[in-house]
């Protein structure tokens, strides 16, 4: 009686610390956490379980993980390929020198401190997804079908004069990014 309690009081304290972090959330790339029902006593006396779903590709900042996709990391930016096509998954040394510049411009023209979540490149399309940690801002890229340039917080963020310097270089930036992304899209087409 005493182990089936601590398992229902474990069961208990579980639940409450996932109701307490579905609250604190913040950066929405992780999901919704999720508990699963938990059926009492089992054969081997199993603990609930806590799952944490896939991601779903509901904004630029969550991106779906599938069977078809390759990832190359290129420094170091995971680089995922999306595609049904295998030998479409495959990018050539040009392309992994093209990709390294942008990042490095990046780096150079917006912000050093920068990190990547990823470059997410599709048949038609591709996303880069990042945050700049020390200001508490994500941003998204979208070049190929919609072009565009996002900006997220996952919290209130003073608007001063260095974060405004900071937007309209990641707005300049944007210009680049969907030049040399297309550019990339239509050469892989053509290949």
């Amino acid at each position: 009686m005493t182990i089936i309690k601590k398992e229902i009081d474990s069961y208990d304290e579980i639940k409450g610390m996932l109701n307490k972090i579905r609250k604190i959330q913040a950066i929405p790339k992780y999901g919704v956490i999720q508990e699963q029902t938990y059926q009492g006593e089992t054969a081997n006396n199993a603990q609930p379980e806590v799952t944490v779903p896939q991601k779903s590709s509901t904004t630029p900042f969550q991106q779906s993980r599938r069977d078809n996709e390759e990832v190359s990391v290129i420094n170091n930016v995971d680089v995922e390929i999306h595609s049904e096509d295998p030998q479409e998954r495959v990018l050539e040394n040009d392309e992994k020198g093209t990709i390294s510049q942008l990042i490095d411009d990046f780096k150079a023209e917006v912000s050093e401190i920068a990190e990547f979540d990823g470059l997410h490149i599709y048949p038609d399309s591709a996303v880069l997804n990042g945050k700049i940690g020390g200001k508490g801002m994500n941003f998204s890229y979208s070049a190929g079908d919609d072009n565009g340039f996002y900006l997220g917080s996952p919290s209130l963020l003073k608007i001063d004069g260095e974060v405004l310097e900071l937007i309209n270089r990641l707005k300049t930036f944007e210009s680049k990014f969907v030049n040399t992304i297309n550019d990339l899209l239509v050469n892989r087409r053509d290949m």
